[in-house]
């Protein structure tokens, strides 16, 4: 097994006042407490555009991709037959790009069977994820906070373009991004800055006018390396993984952003 691919150098940006203000104060608590008020730092009011990643994120969608990589790496024979277990899926398999995945799991393998192993995969994850897709709480709450301060917004992902229409569709939010930006249409997939500094160019902002919304290390590098400040949700990831990734806000959902805001827009 191949490690996991190294974070790639950020993008030289000049500091912004919004990623100034994304810096942890020394000692601050980044875990994901009950409420977010006093840890939050980040400074939501020089923000013009939110990124959004997709899965892990806007859904807890992590069990499903476990559960259909474990049945189809069972069939086939991965480590002896023996399944999987979430530790393995969280270091070598979530938020990765599939065919880094599955050049990882199968080096050996052509192309062509890696291709047609990963298709497998997100076919039987479409499938499960079909029975209902619930949205991260506080999510609808927080998509009309974004809508009245009429903040620009992307949806930015390594999952196939089928998954991530699939998904949007789902939740109701395939009107709410102006752009859906693909790693696999990109240069370069997550961890790799590519995708986000795709969608900020599409929105016309700078590094330091966007903030990131992600749940995996490799999202996280990727938001990091872009130059944005990345707000990292516990979904999937322990929070140790998270802060070691970049990440300069930890929190267990929307839920956790919205006390934040409120009170912040209550002292105001």
């Amino acid at each position: 097994m191949s490690a996991a691919p190294a974070v790639p150098t950020p993008r030289a940006v000049a500091p912004s006042p919004a990623a100034a203000a994304a810096s942890p104060a020394a000692g601050a608590s980044t875990s994901a407490p009950s409420t977010a008020v006093a840890a939050c730092p980040v400074d939501f009011g020089s923000i013009r555009g939110v990124l959004f990643d997709v899965d892990g994120t806007l859904v807890e969608s992590d069990p499903l991709h476990f559960k259909a990589f474990q049945e189809i790496l069972q069939e086939v024979g991965y480590n002896g037959g023996q399944p999987i277990d979430e530790a393995f899926f969280r270091k070598h398999i979530s938020g990765r790009h599939n065919p880094e995945i599955a050049a990882d799991l199968f080096p050996e393998w052509p192309e062509e069977r890696r291709t047609a192993f990963y298709m497998d995969k997100e076919e039987r994850y479409r499938r499960l994820a079909r029975a209902g897709l619930e949205p991260l709480e506080g999510l609808r709450e927080f998509v009309a906070w974004v809508e009245r301060k009429g903040l620009r917004r992307a949806a930015v992902t390594n999952a196939p373009r089928a998954n991530a229409e699939m998904m949007l569709a789902a939740l109701g939010l395939e009107t709410f991004f102006e752009h859906l930006v693909l790693g696999e249409e990109c240069t370069r997939a997550k961890p790799h800055p590519d995708p986000y500094t795709t969608a900020m160019d599409l929105l016309g902002l700078q590094p330091g006018e966007t903030i990131v919304f992600e749940d995996s290390p490799s999202g996280i590098a990727a938001g990091v390396a872009a130059g944005a400040p990345v707000v990292a949700l516990t979904t999937g990831q322990d929070p140790a993984c998270l802060r070691k990734a970049g990440a300069v806000w930890i929190v267990k959902d929307f839920r956790c952003v919205m006390e934040a805001l409120e009170a912040l827009e209550a002292r105001s």
